[in-house]
């Protein structure tokens, strides 16, 4: 599991009071050391407010940080970046209404192939979040891109969007 933290306040003083207290939850935690990353049942993800530098600095990490589309290019290994967040509108002029365009739906498959194949997560946030078609469209086609999270304010109607449109069927009955 995932849990983001976005910090609005200072990043390096935020960072580093937040670093002592995931200490504690060491054990819980998918800890980086040395440069060898130990799953854990929780990966803590920086968003916001990102001390990028004093992260990559540190030989002990209890937490990563949420990338963005600028980083597709680099090599950063998954332990330091597991997860690339953008804002959509930046990225693609399309809003749910009608066809995406196929260079639009090209450049969010590429997306996603790239940030999978180097073992990070994908969300977007900005996409449409008032109920209706359009919103439902693009979650539709976030899903079939496999997009990995989602972002919206109406965890209701996610909640009911997901229910219709499962991403994870269950296997078949025997």
């Amino acid at each position: 599991m995932q849990f983001l933290v976005d910090i609005k306040s200072d990043a390096e003083a935020t960072y580093r009071a937040l670093h002592e207290e995931l200490r504690s939850y060491e054990a819980f935690l998918t800890v980086t050391q040395g440069g060898e990353t130990r799953p854990g049942a929780v990966q803590v993800v920086i968003s916001g407010n990102r001390p990028r530098d004093v992260m990559q600095q540190q030989t002990t990490r209890y937490a990563g940080i949420d990338g963005r589309l600028t980083d597709l290019g680099r090599e950063v290994p998954a332990g330091l970046m597991p997860l690339v967040s953008d804002n959509w509108l930046l990225h693609f002029r399309w809003l749910g209404g009608g066809a995406i365009p196929d260079d639009e739906r090209a450049r969010l498959g590429g997306i996603v192939a790239t940030a999978h194949g180097r073992g990070w997560r994908v969300r977007f946030w900005a996409t449409p979040d008032s109920p209706g078609p359009e919103r439902e469209t693009i979650w539709l086609k976030l899903l079939r891109a496999g997009v990995d999270y989602v972002n919206t304010d109406d965890l209701a109607g996610l909640r009911q969007f997901l229910l219709r449109h499962d991403p994870a069927p269950s296997a078949p009955s025997r």
